[in-house]
């Protein structure tokens, strides 16, 4: 078990755990004057998948000591994150994993930046580009050769790659990631 962050697939954005999600989404977006979000369909042979296996503490520390309040909820204050472009969050009342509402953030502002704090902190040559399959997690565990000032806490690389190849996937294959 854990928390994991997941491509939502076309098949499953029109599943049953997805629809109601999904028509409060478009309402909410048509109040934004932006159009309905329906994942690509596409063929899927796996599908983005990362568990968090870490504690996020340091990561949560980096980014209190890097990004403004706005730049840290735009990475981390989402149950599902969307191609769409869109300033602040989308707070739907559906209920989410791990509560009564479900908050939408776009992936384009993660993108932006998990870009700068990628910069600021330099992910290792290797880090997986285009991860699916757990491909993140497993480069990571065990932990790869890291420069030294990382090695000893690969958490705050982990998490920067996470967050940071979550968006690019979502707006490379126009799919919503979800925690599951």
């Amino acid at each position: 078990m854990g928390d994991y962050l997941v491509e939502v697939t076309c098949a499953m954005w029109n599943s049953e755990r997805f629809v109601k999600l999904g028509s409060a989404l478009d309402f909410a977006l048509a109040g934004r004057g932006l159009a309905p979000f329906m994942p690509e369909p596409r063929v899927v042979e796996q599908a983005f998948e990362e568990k968090l296996i870490w504690s996020m503490d340091r990561f949560g520390e980096l980014c209190e000591r890097e990004l403004s309040q706005e730049d840290i909820d735009a990475v981390l204050d989402w149950n599902i994150l969307i191609p769409v472009e869109f300033d602040g969050s989308i707070s739907l009342s559906v209920p989410s994993m791990y509560g009564e509402t479900t908050t939408v953030r776009s992936a384009y502002r993660a993108q932006e930046v998990m870009r700068l704090l990628a910069a600021r902190i330099g992910l290792p040559p290797g880090v997986p580009i285009d991860p699916t399959g757990l491909a993140l997690t497993t480069w990571f565990d065990p932990v790869p050769q890291l420069d030294s000032r990382w090695r000893d806490d690969p958490t705050i690389v982990f998490y920067t790659a996470l967050f940071l190849r979550a968006a690019e996937y979502s707006l490379r294959h126009a799919c919503a990631i979800s925690e599951a």
